[in-house]
């Protein structure tokens, strides 16, 4: 029998608040699922810091700087939590480097900071840096905006849209429900009547497979009042039930919030969620060991 491998949580951090905030949260993540902690930064290479790279004197500077401060966060964190935690510097695109970080370490899950609806144009870099990680990595990819905190996840909210993939979807927030011993919210948004039996069947299905696994879980169909984005939709019914992260998943270069809706959905929900949320490319098996006790 092989021995079970530990699992590993890659953090980008640029030092800013959210990141770091990203980091603190991470920690927590690590101690609950006794994972190590990859933690990494990228100096970029293009846009605003291009010219800084034609100076190699510089470029090794901002390397070794960036190195030193890792270390000291690294050793601070991981003496105080007893968690595992090594660092790592690259150089390149953010989101590129983000992505190739996690096939090089084969992690198991990716926790970043975001700062919600970009205003100017470092929150645009940082805002898409987010969303471009949530469509190019296979691991989950856990966003938190600005200083919002896991204090503990006893709430999981789960919209659904039916599809073939569910059960594969759900197992995802099955294994994340055990570890965390967290209860599962699934919602159903009605945009349209025809859509009533479907989902209603659906539901049905999906809270049958979930509570015979013995997980606590209660399934909602909404029909919405107003005609609103189902990124709002969400958020809005995950506040109402005390949600502590909103799982969503989508499908690599041709994301979807829930199962089949549009890329813009997506980066709303990264944008305007206040609460953590993790996006999941579905894979039943490749990431199974992070939640498995």
């Amino acid at each position: 029998m092989s021995k079970k491998t530990t699992p590993k949580i890659l953090v980008p951090t640029g030092f800013s608040d959210q990141s770091l905030n990203a980091f603190e949260q991470a920690v927590k993540f690590a101690k609950v699922l006794d994972a190590k902690i990859i933690l990494l930064s990228v100096i970029e290479r293009d846009g605003l810091f291009g010219r800084l790279f034609e100076d190699k004197d510089m470029r090794k500077k901002l390397v070794e700087k960036a190195k030193k401060e890792l270390s000291r966060l690294a050793e601070e964190k991981s003496k105080a939590n007893k968690v595992d935690i090594e660092t790592t510097v690259s150089e390149g695109v953010v989101y590129e480097e983000i992505a190739r970080a996690a096939e090089l370490f084969d992690v198991d899950m990716v926790v970043m900071g975001t700062n919600g609806k970009p205003g100017n144009l470092r929150q645009r870099m940082i805002g898409s840096n987010a969303y471009r990680v949530v469509t190019l990595v296979e691991p989950p990819v856990v966003t938190i905006k600005g200083d919002a905190e896991i204090s503990d996840i006893k709430n999981l909210v789960f919209p659904l849209v039916a599809d073939a993939k569910s059960r594969e979807k759900t197992g995802v927030a099955m294994r994340l429900a055990r570890k965390f011993n967290a209860h599962i919210h699934v919602v159903a948004f009605v945009l349209k009547d025809s859509q009533k039996k479907m989902l209603s069947n659906q539901l049905r299905q999906v809270e049958k497979f979930i509570a015979d696994r013995g997980v606590s879980v209660t399934t909602e169909m909404v029909v919405p009042e107003n005609r609103k984005p189902v990124a709002k939709l969400t958020i809005e019914y995950a506040h109402r039930k005390g949600g502590d992260m909103i799982l969503i998943t989508e499908e690599g270069d041709e994301p979807d919030l829930a199962d089949m809706l549009l890329p813009s959905d997506v980066r709303d929900m990264l944008y305007y969620s206040d609460i953590p949320v993790m996006s999941v490319t579905p894979s039943p098996d490749k990431f199974k060991s992070v939640f498995e006790g």
